[in-house]
């Protein structure tokens, strides 16, 4: 009998020991590794990347859903953009991770891609991330052929140019190629059912008119309105079921609008795109983590009572909100695409917290603090 018990014992042990190894490995790449990048490109990568460099640094976001005990660890080189454009949220980022956040060398890569090769291949990288939305500067300069000479693979991501197709395959990508695959499985579940969610609830119904003022009061109460097109924020509206008016109204990927022209488009929504920009003179609600949530929806509505907006049928109608701006190139897009659904139709999404979505993708998905202020859409306060 006991030797029977301890032959039951040890076949379970295997099996847990088996099955633990197996977890433990399934998601694990094989190198060298071919992949196909968001522009289609075929890229060999020899090994497991450990020096990177990153083009836009709100790549963040999708390295903190992979790299969860620290996502600048492989980082040697970037473009610090959320220094300047969210520097509460940078700096949560920073108290999190002091060291490893603190050796980043900030080439401040031009918007367009522009890099110094040489400055690059300086910091040694074994791979370089760029967004898809730059590859036109990367043909001009040569970059691609001269990076081959190097050694130095380069894949080409997307968040921004087709955000809800592209921010998932983002994600996995970067998860086969830094191998991260199980880590990536379990965020891209999670994006799809919220995503299939949305569409679904918004199915056959008439869609409304949106417009959108990407970066509202950054340049202060007198300046509108620069807004997106048929990418950006405009794809992400109309992936939450909206109609985009920005798409019609600027010939190339952004534009201006002016106030007169909002009156005569009567939008039904009016959105507001935000970040605690570091310029002098901003009013930009102020989004982010660790944000004020009082002082954002008191923003918006300072906003919308400049000079013509109570003309503007959105505005008369009480239904302009806000959302984070650095959101539009985040692979945590799927907040915005939540947020601005319930805005759309309240009654097809009582039931939908975008909130509570958002706190499972910090809290589950990334090594940030759980329980982290985060205010990363709103309303605008009532007119007084």
């Amino acid at each position: 009998m006991r030797l029977l018990r301890s032959a039951v014992l040890t076949a379970a042990f295997v099996a847990s020991a088996w099955t633990a190894l197996s977890v433990g490995t399934a998601g694990a790449t094989d190198y060298p590794l071919v992949v196909k990048d968001l522009s289609g490109r075929e890229i060999t990568i020899p090994s497991e990347p450990k020096r990177i460099v990153v083009q836009d640094g709100r790549d963040l976001f999708a390295l903190a859903l992979l790299d969860r005990a620290d996502p600048f660890a492989r980082v040697v080189a970037w473009n610090n953009i959320l220094s300047r454009s969210d520097p509460a949220s940078w700096a949560v980022f920073q108290k999190q991770w002091p060291e490893s956040s603190a050796k980043l060398i900030d080439m401040k890569f031009g918007d367009e891609g522009q890099v110094n090769l040489e400055q690059v291949a300086a910091t040694k990288p074994d791979l370089l991330v760029f967004q898809t939305r730059v590859r036109q500067a990367l043909d001009d300069a040569d970059l691609f052929n001269r990076l081959a000479k190097l050694g130095i693979p380069i894949i080409l991501i997307d968040t921004e140019l087709e955000p809800t197709v592209n921010a998932p395959k983002t994600v996995d990508l970067l998860g086969k190629v830094l191998n991260r695959e199980t880590e990536a499985k379990e965020f891209t579940d999670f994006y799809a059912e919220r995503l299939a969610k949305v569409q679904a609830g918004f199915a056959g119904a008439e869609k409304p008119k949106v417009f959108v003022e990407a970066k509202a009061g950054q340049k202060g109460l007198d300046s509108c309105c620069f807004t997106h097109g048929d990418v950006y924020w405009g794809k992400i509206v109309a992936d939450a079921g909206g109609i985009n008016i920005g798409t019609q109204l600027v010939k190339g990927r952004t534009g201006d609008v002016t106030t007169e022209t909002l009156i005569a488009e009567k939008p039904d929504v009016f959105l507001m795109t935000g970040s605690p920009f570091s310029n002098e003179g901003s009013v930009s609600p102020a989004f982010g983590l660790n944000a004020d949530k009082a002082a954002i929806e008191t923003s918006l509505r300072t906003l919308s009572e400049r000079k013509g907006f109570s003309y503007i049928k959105a505005v008369e109608e009480n239904r302009v909100v806000g959302l984070y701006h650095q959101l539009y190139a985040s692979a945590w897009n799927i907040y915005a695409v939540e947020y601005l659904a319930k805005a759309f139709y309240p009654e097809r999404f009582a039931d939908l917290d975008p909130d509570a979505d958002l706190a499972t993708i910090i809290g589950s998905f990334t090594g940030l603090p759980k329980g982290l202020t985060t205010v990363y859409g709103a309303k605008a306060a009532p007119a007084k």
